[in-house]
């Protein structure tokens, strides 16, 4: 069992104590007490009353959910994480069931009771985990489709309230500005000309206060539909205007260079506000106006350093393994790696729509290799003056003979002749539409330009290359038909996939196909570094052996 100074140690590594002396740390490593569990052990049952917090100092912790009538996976935590939150601050009931996922699991067990306890001693230590809470429980809240099976949110935050506030006055005021209106048509009477006065006032009156409200509920749903949010795979900006706009931009864990603060005096003196900045290798991912800023930097670095630990360590566990099977020792068991990213299950179409994605292809797939194609919309603009042209021609075939009798044949010859003119024009319009190309392949990005009976341009870089991607849908039109531009960084070079349907989807495609290459890339590198070493200290033991035995047989030789 760990010593109390071994758990100080364990505790400085978490941002919930960030802020805390070694003095008061050593106060919570005592009250904190220990409980060991085996591979398959039920620490808790989802629905039962929840009174303590847990931190796993050993092992790992498997956390599932019932879900019609079956469990369902929501995470698997390791060293240094924690969870049972909910039992902190007051009487719930877990909302998942715990199990230890390994043997010799061991648990740093915090009762409320004792909670409330520090509180009182360490007021500091409520920002760290208000911060914590506020974020599992938006989590718990929420659901992103868009996150794969393996990914874990660490933290979810939206901006500050002070935020929405400041949002808020013009309604507010125009609000009251309606009330004023409205009680003013309520007080008085007409008018001695006979002018409903009253009425007048108290309708417009009326009208103003639907009007402001109505503002109100759409600046709420705007600032609520903004997310930052850290994964176990990356950094996420999640921004929404209803309606109007709709982005999201990412960046992989990998790509982290340093995680900063910055706040201005009302953020620090008055509101706990301030902007967490997350550098990348190409630019930076701003969080604005988050609250307790100083806790959600300390987070987002914990999580960050803790990724490149994790790895780090597994990279060793197998490097071990491999120098133990030149040396012809019995392997150890390992930890299982983070699965793969799941690709997305075909969905069957039925014929109609399998005909018009044939005939409008937007998004195909062959082999390991995806195409996507601008939206059909863009076609739609691209060709107004074609399809004018021709429902014109035809409006005009169909009432000639209604307002003037049978057309001419020249007449009609003249229109057909036209409409095949206009009819060939989008044919090629539709042709040029359709060799504009965005592929993503298992190793590469590519973006294809081509002209009908003229040139391509063709530009491609390694999938493995991508530093950051985002995605944009500006407009009413590009948010109702869902469709949009994504872009993609790719070192000193950017991709855009412009105008394609569903650029969500889109990104998460790039992403997964991303992190399925990277993760394969890794293995290959490790692997062959791993041999190399191995087999250079095969040599090295190898060598050894033959010093000793040739040292031996002169000592032998010596004493004949």
């Amino acid at each position: 069992m760990p010593d109390i100074s071994a758990r100080v140690s364990f505790l400085k590594q978490s941002h919930l104590f960030r802020g805390v002396n070694d003095k008061d740390l050593a106060a919570v490593a005592e009250i904190m007490q220990e409980s060991a569990y085996g591979a398959g052990e039920t620490i808790f049952t989802e629905g039962t009353p929840a009174d303590s917090f847990y931190m796993i100092y050993r092992g790992r912790v498997r956390l599932s959910r019932r879900q019609k009538d079956r469990s369902i996976h929501v995470a698997t935590l390791f060293p240094g994480d924690y969870f049972g939150e909910r039992g902190l601050l007051k009487a719930g009931i877990r909302n998942a069931t715990a199990i230890a996922d390994e043997s010799n699991t061991l648990l740093l067990v915090l009762y409320r009771s004792e909670f409330k306890k520090l509180l009182s001693r360490m007021p500091t230590l409520w920002d760290n985990f208000d911060l914590m809470m506020d974020s599992r429980q938006l989590a718990s809240e929420l659901n992103f489709p868009w996150l794969s099976d393996n990914e874990v949110i660490y933290f979810l935050a939206r901006k500050h309230h002070v935020v929405l506030w400041r949002m808020l006055a013009w309604p507010l005021l125009g609000f009251l500005f309606a009330l004023g209106v409205l009680g003013l048509g309520l007080v008085i009477g007409p008018l001695p000309s006979g002018l409903p006065i009253n009425l007048i006032l108290a309708g417009v009156g009326g009208f103003l206060v639907v009007i402001a409200l109505a503002w109100a509920l759409w600046l709420y749903l705007d600032w609520s539909n903004d997310f930052y949010i850290v994964t176990n795979q990356r950094v996420i900006y999640l921004e929404k205007v209803i309606g109007l706009y709709d982005n999201r931009q990412e960046a992989p864990m990998s790509t982290i260079l340093s995680v900063n603060t910055e706040a201005d005096y009302w953020g620090r003196r008055f509101f706990d506000y301030g902007t967490v900045i997350v550098r990348t290798f190409v630019g930076q991912i701003r969080m604005t106006f988050v609250r307790h800023p100083l806790q959600a930097a300390a987070m987002i670095e914990e999580y960050w350093n803790r990724t490149k630990q994790v790895s780090r360590k597994l990279d060793e566990e197998i490097i071990k393994n491999s120098i133990r099977a030149k040396l012809g020792v019995p392997k150890r068991d390992l930890p299982p790696p983070p699965p793969m990213p799941k690709p997305i299950p075909a969905v069957q179409k039925a014929p109609v729509k399998r005909f018009w994605d044939k005939l409008f292809p937007l998004r195909q797939e062959d082999g390991g290799t995806v195409t996507y194609h601008k939206h059909w919309f863009v076609l739609v603009l691209h060709t107004i003056p074609q399809l004018g042209g021709i429902l014109a021609i035809l409006v005009v075939l169909v009432a000639y003979p209604f307002l003037f009798g049978a057309p001419p044949l020249w007449l009609v010859f003249i229109l057909f002749t036209l409409m095949m003119g206009l009819a060939l024009w989008w044919f090629y319009r539709y042709e040029d539409w359709k060799n504009d190309l965005y592929q993503v392949t298992p190793d590469q990005i590519i973006d294809i330009y081509r002209k009908p009976f003229g040139t391509e341009d063709r530009k491609a870089a390694p999938l493995d290359g991508i530093l950051s991607t985002e995605y944009r849908r500006n407009g009413i039109i590009e948010v109702l038909l869902n469709y949009g531009t994504v872009y993609i960084s790719v070192g000193g070079t950017n991709f855009d996939f412009e105008d394609v349907a569903d650029p969500p989807s889109v990104q998460q495609d790039i992403v997964r196909r991303l992190q399925v290459r990277l993760a394969k890339k890794k293995e290959a590198d490790t692997a062959a570094e791993r041999e190399r070493m191995a087999e250079w200290l095969g040599y090295y033991h190898k060598t050894i052996q033959e010093i000793e035995e040739e040292r031996r047989r002169a000592r032998e030789g010596g004493i004949g």
